[in-house]
């Protein structure tokens, strides 16, 4: 008897052991398949749903070990540096960015050479030599798409002529790329984006047109008005609508003589509302895109203002409350004076302040900066961070203000461009085009792909 009590106990010992041990495996098992899921393969160029795609991991690259790639990575809000090759064309600048586990890769470690050898044959010291060299060709990959260079290249082979320049396999294979490239840009025919802001954009506008043989158009009403970009071979359009500052009035002590009209309202219906028809996309009532901005206008206002009543013009001043404020009620102004005019679901960015050459100056810059962007914030509204990420590079400006034609304006069209083709429904994911926008020449609800990733594009870390 007491041996089959003993028994008794045993198995009901070992079976709660066992209870046990199944409960501790199901748990583990249920922590590890939700802190790392498995995912499906993401297809190159597919047209899958968003369901289909989102939070998918490429099989064909895996470019970062064990990371959960998702539709909605903005690689620009991403650290990271901008590549240009001097000896190349400027067509081949890019963003790199740097993704989360991007140091636990084997082309990320640096292996430095022993000390007591020369480093290079011309270096007798030993010190560590980096020679210059292109980043590998796996950070290239992951780089978002070069919109600009599509182009460029698109244009370059449609002009040439290839059938009496070059042999019948060389022809054949320029053909094949020109259709290529004609699939890949076919989104771009037929769209609009308008571009209010400084001459800041409007020279990178002109830049862009000038790669493929056409100019800026400016109204007969002055530079500093309203002037368009028309690129006839897509019928795509950059139109600029000029902005000098959110002044409410035309101060008497305005340094710019031949500039009759200042503030927003009157420029509006003076010189935006003329240029409506070239601005309204196929939806019919609004651009495809709006990129805003305004910032180094309002910082000579604020300092020239002082400067007027005899005060010192301090440049390289902080900006006070006042100021501050006015400037950011005067945004919002102009950003509801977007929306009442094209609607609510238009797509609008925000451009980030390039700074001045003049170094003392950007002080009070950076204060409408990031004044800027706590306005943009609270209107929901992103922000296209070319000035963060050109900050610095004054070697490339062609005078204190406007940064000249080179690697920072082929930046600047791939950055609109990578926006543009998402309002287009197109999806990229770290350089792979993964989802491509339909037809050309159907109406697109370019809210619709706006807003696919624009929760996640708000709430991004910045770094």
């Amino acid at each position: 008897m007491k041996w089959t009590i003993h028994a008794r106990r045993s198995v009901a010992v070992v079976g709660l052991i066992g209870i046990a041990s199944f409960a501790s495996l199901l748990l583990n098992f249920l922590f590890y398949t939700h802190r790392y899921p498995q995912t499906a393969a993401i297809l190159p160029a597919s047209n899958r749903s968003d369901e289909a795609i989102c939070h998918e991991e490429s099989a064909t690259k895996k470019p970062i070990k064990s990371t959960k790639l998702a539709i909605c990575e903005n690689p620009y809000l991403q650290p990271g540096f901008v590549w240009y090759n001097d000896t190349k064309e400027e067509t081949q600048t890019t963003w790199v960015p740097f993704y989360p586990n991007l140091l636990d890769q084997s082309y990320s470690l640096t292996t430095l050479r022993s000390t007591r050898e020369p480093v290079d044959p011309y270096t007798s010291d030993g010190d560590p030599y980096f020679p210059t060299e292109a980043p590998p060709q796996e950070l290239l990959d992951i780089a978002p798409h070069q919109w600009m260079q599509d182009i460029v290249r698109h244009y370059e082979l449609h002009k040439a002529s290839v059938a009496s320049e070059t042999g019948q396999s060389s022809r054949s294979r320029q053909v094949l790329e020109l259709e290529e490239l004609e699939n890949r840009l076919v989104w771009l025919r037929n769209r609009r984006i308008l571009i209010v802001s400084d001459s800041v954009d409007r020279y990178q506008s002109e830049y862009i047109c000038n790669r493929i043989g056409n100019g800026l158009t400016h109204s007969k009403q002055g530079r500093q008005t309203a002037a368009w970009c028309h690129i006839p071979a897509w019928n795509f359009t950059l139109m600029n609508w000029h902005i000098a500052s959110v002044s409410p009035t035309r101060p008497s002590w305005w340094w710019v003589k031949e500039m009759a009209i200042v503030n927003v309202e009157e420029r509006w219906t003076e010189y935006y509302l003329p240029t409506l028809k070239d601005t309204i996309g196929m939806n019919g009532k609004s651009p495809d895109l709006i990129l805003f901005h305004t910032g180094l206008w309002d910082h000579t206002y604020f300092i020239r203002g002082p400067e007027a009543l005899g005060q010192n013009a301090t440049w390289s001043r902080s900006l006070n409350w006042r100021e501050l404020r006015f400037y950011m009620q005067r945004m919002r102004m102009v950003v509801s004076m977007l929306r009442a005019q094209f609607g609510d679901d238009v797509p609008i960015m925000c451009r980030s302040v390039t700074l001045k050459r003049s170094l003392p100056s950007n002080v009070s810059i950076l204060n409408l900066d990031r004044a800027a962007r706590f306005v943009c914030n609270e209107l929901d509204i992103e922000i296209m961070e070319f000035g963060e990420i050109i900050r610095g590079y004054f070697d490339f400006y062609k005078d204190t203000v406007h940064i000249d034609r080179g690697p920072l304006s082929v930046l600047w069209a791939n950055m609109i461009l990578w926006s543009l083709f998402r309002t287009q429904g197109g999806v990229e994911v770290r350089g792979e085009l993964v989802k491509m926008p339909t037809n050309s020449t159907e109406v697109v609800n370019v809210a619709e792909g706006w807003n696919r990733c624009h929760n996640d594009f708000m709430n991004a870390k910045r770094y």
